[in-house]
């Protein structure tokens, strides 16, 4: 039978129309959904900027407050610079600490400008203010660094009827550096803008910074000048390109944090990952099972995005594994930052990272399938005898992660580069909030939280590991005689040495104020106790100068073995300390479980 034209015609053009129809739909869907994962990451992402520089502003008043009480106290020019300097010698972030006083400038680094009080109310930091209170200023350009900078400001009582203001100049660029690590999608970044001048103050093109921003309007600083502190920027233009932002200003000293991405990245994004679905023109029994998939895909990936713990990043993970490839587990290895070695999110097994490169070599930055018989030294541990997918996990070219996926069912590299991108994505953003929380601020040890959850994960294992607890003698002494900025300077230099006489495997912290914490491996209680005394007595023989002044502190230790829980085992090692204290101080106590204390005095 002769087909005529118009039949085929008839019968085709609905059927492309349906299958075109199709295609625009689930292009759509995809879209709406990676925007959502968009949206949900960059709100994330200006989170834990908020809290970085609330954490760093703090810090900053912080300074500010010790410097107005040294002055209050002694109203010595020489005295506040000295400790002035001291602040910015040791903390980068800050540019210069300035003085105005008696109608002269006086900062750091031996400047000094006589009779500058009519020449410095010229200069951005300085506006009319009563005494008692501190301001920030608008971003502005140094003239002596020729950095960018704010100013925090206080204005102190006046002394023979002229003022008496301290600055503290803090650089900007140094603030940003580790909030450029934030990325929403592949390209886009956090920033932030001034409320009251609407210019941007933090930016990864420094040619942008003081200028004003495209994205934040004078109709937006309206909006958030009536009460609306958080929201999201849907679409305006920037260099030839559509993008969009989340912004929280609620109140972060008159800053707005925004991040956000160029909405063809959304596109791009969802072309690349979308691609499978072309294959409808030509497959159309597979419509059904592309569409599925893919959208599983998104919903895992987006479920991915929005994880802030391990514990939610393994749900999320394995979900997304079991879902679009099919297998029997997953086992997630990550890169300690503190000790450099992979250690399994699951168990207390650990792998040194020396070890893990002899063993693999360069194949570890690939994708590997491996057989049963051809297992690596990880995949023979976690799964003898089946078939691995070895999935590394990088952060700007670096590793941070191993994903091994066994027993897997599907294995097209296709989909698994698909989890691999939402996995890393995910493992980068939970490690950096993990190593925000997880580390002390002045002294760049772990914190009191890490350290617990140390101990929690040593009494799982069984591990014959000892918790110390180290407080330095009259302290409070040494705050009274040398002041607190010589003070903060004795804790760092302890932090210091207990860093660098301290084992790889031990955990170093600040558990708060003047004491630390250390948790170490050793064979038995003489082992730990020579280990503690020979700390203590490096701590001794180290002299401490900042300035003219100088001094040698000691520590009192008290140590205990960790067993039945962690409360129990921080008990103990409080109670020796206390003992340790209680017997003259300088020495070491180990609590015995028979609750004998064995003691050994300082030499």
């Amino acid at each position: 039978m002769k087909v005529q034209p118009r039949l085929l015609i008839s019968i085709i053009f609905p059927l492309v129309i349906s299958v075109l129809s199709l295609l625009i739909y689930v292009g759509y869907s995809e879209y709406k959904n990676n925007q959502k994962a968009a949206i949900s990451q960059a709100t994330s992402n200006v989170r834990i900027a908020r809290e970085y520089l609330e954490h760093h502003f703090a810090s900053a008043e912080s300074h500010m407050y010790l410097l107005e009480q040294l002055w209050e106290e002694k109203n010595s020019i020489p005295g506040l610079m000295e400790a002035a300097q001291t602040i910015v010698s040791e903390k980068s972030k800050y540019l210069e600490v300035g003085l105005l006083a008696y109608g002269n400038y006086y900062g750091t680094d031996g400047f000094y400008k006589e009779a500058a009080t009519h020449q410095f109310v010229k200069r951005p930091w300085y506006k009319p203010a009563k005494p008692g209170q501190t301001y920030i200023t608008p971003i502005y350009l140094s003239d002596s660094t020729e950095k960018w900078t704010v100013a925090f400001v206080a204005v102190l009582a006046p002394l023979e009827r002229q003022e008496v203001r301290v600055i503290l100049e803090v650089d900007v660029a140094s603030l940003y550096e580790n909030l450029s690590l934030l990325k929403t999608l592949d390209n886009g970044y956090v920033y932030a803008v001034e409320r009251g001048t609407g210019n941007i103050v933090m930016h990864p093109d420094s040619s942008r910074i003081g200028t004003p921003s495209v994205s934040v309007g004078q109709d937006l600083l309206a909006v958030i000048e009536e009460g609306e502190g958080t929201g999201i920027i849907p679409s305006y233009e920037y260099q030839a390109k559509e993008k969009f932002s989340v912004y929280d200003a609620d109140p972060l000293h008159n800053w707005v944090v925004l991040s956000g991405a160029a909405k063809s990245e959304i596109i791009m994004h969802t072309f690349s990952i979308s691609a499978v679905t072309l294959s409808l023109l030509v497959f159309i029994l597979i419509i059904g099972l592309s569409f599925y998939i893919i959208h599983r895909v998104h919903i895992y990936g987006r479920q991915l995005s929005e994880v802030e713990s391990i514990p939610e990043l393994l749900d999320a993970l394995k979900q997304m594994a079991e879902g679009v490839i099919g297998c029997q587990s997953i086992h997630l290895y990550m890169r300690n930052a503190y000790s450099g070695d992979f250690e399994s999110a699951q168990c207390k097994h650990c792998i040194s990272e020396k070890e893990l490169r002899l063993n693999l070599a360069s194949r570890l930055g690939n994708l590997a399938k491996l057989p049963e018989k051809q297992p690596d030294i990880l995949s023979a541990f976690l799964a003898p005898g089946k078939t691995c997918i070895r999935v590394p996990l990088t952060k700007n070219k670096q590793l941070i992660g191993l994903l091994y996926i066994t027993a897997p069912r599907l294995e097209l590299p296709f989909f698994i580069n698909m989890l691999r991108t939402y996995a890393q994505g995910a493992l980068g953003h939970v490690m950096l909030a993990l190593r925000i929380q997880q580390t002390d601020a002045m002294t760049g040890l772990m914190n009191k939280n890490y350290l617990q959850a140390q101990i929690e994960k040593q009494l799982k294992a069984n591990g014959k590991c000892y918790v110390a607890m180290i407080d330095i003698d009259d302290f409070k002494v040494i705050n009274d005689t040398y002041g607190h900025m010589f003070g903060d300077k004795v804790i760092t230099s302890v932090a210091n040495c207990l860093r660098q006489e301290s084992d790889r495997p031990a955990v170093v912290a600040r558990y708060g104020g003047e004491e630390f914490a250390i948790l170490l491996p050793a064979k038995d209680l003489p082992a730990a106790k020579a280990k503690l005394d020979s700390i203590r007595s490096s701590i001794a023989s180290v002299v401490i100068e900042s300035g003219r002044k100088s001094c040698r502190v000691h520590v009192s230790i008290g140590g205990a073995e960790i067993s039945e829980n962690m409360e129990t085992s921080i008990a103990r090692a409080d109670q020796a300390l206390y003992q340790a204290k209680a017997c003259g101080k300088n020495q070491v106590v180990i609590y015995c479980l028979n609750s004998m204390l064995q003691t050994t005095f300082a030499e």
